[in-house]
């Protein structure tokens, strides 16, 4: 795989650089937009109101970007990527102890589910659909975590399943949620959550003491 990628600059977080997709130009962005845009401009909004950084979960975890980043903050960090490719990037940008990496998608099953990849030029918009495929599913909830304090999930359409999938986490340490678009509200909502902030992407909920 290493032909189909290449180093890019970064200069963000202490990290310099990062191992991408070559031909991928929508998945990285720059200061101006896309997902390092959205980093730089949010992050300082949902992790303000995170009160321990003991383990974040992440997904999808695309090239390694947000999880590397995170791995500043929290002592654990899981992430996900179902894509071969993009989780070869992943692994090398995120390397040595206190992450927690899975190649496969987070949802509400154990089943092998199928990935699509509507665009070529843009690694962040491949998604899980529910036909049997190679894809390993997880469940928040079975990695019986001992603490969870943020949950960021921007998994083009399946945050709910992936939130449902972790319902018992969610309940028992009430973690900040952050979702792509406010999908999976319906979700948490009910569980004693508020969506307090919507940035240019994704939406902040936090629960209500």
């Amino acid at each position: 795989m290493e032909h189909l990628t290449s180093m890019r600059e970064c200069g963000i977080e202490g990290v310099d650089q990062l191992l991408w997709v070559t031909a991928d130009s929508g998945g990285y962005g720059d200061r101006t937009d896309g997902p390092l845009f959205d980093w730089i401009q949010d992050s300082k909004h949902f992790m303000s109101h995170v009160k321990g950084f003991d383990t974040v979960i992440q997904a999808g975890g695309n090239c390694g970007m947000y999880p590397r980043f995170y791995r500043n903050y929290f002592n654990n960090v899981y992430t996900f990527e179902p894509d071969d490719l993009n989780y070869y990037c992943l692994d090398q940008n995120c390397q040595g102890e206190g992450f927690h990496k899975f190649k496969g998608g987070l949802g509400n099953t154990t089943e092998k589910f199928a990935i699509r990849k509507p665009n070529d030029t843009n690694v962040g918009m491949h998604y899980i659909v529910d036909t049997p495929g190679k894809v390993q599913m997880y469940r928040i909830d079975d990695l019986e975590l001992e603490q969870c304090d943020l949950i960021h999930l921007d998994i083009e359409g399946y945050e709910s399943k992936a939130l449902a999938g972790g319902l018992k986490t969610i309940e028992k340490f009430k973690p900040v949620i952050v979702t792509e678009r406010a999908i999976g509200a319906e979700v948490i909502i009910p569980m004693g959550y508020e969506m307090i902030q919507r940035m240019r992407m994704d939406a902040l909920f936090v629960y209500k003491e």
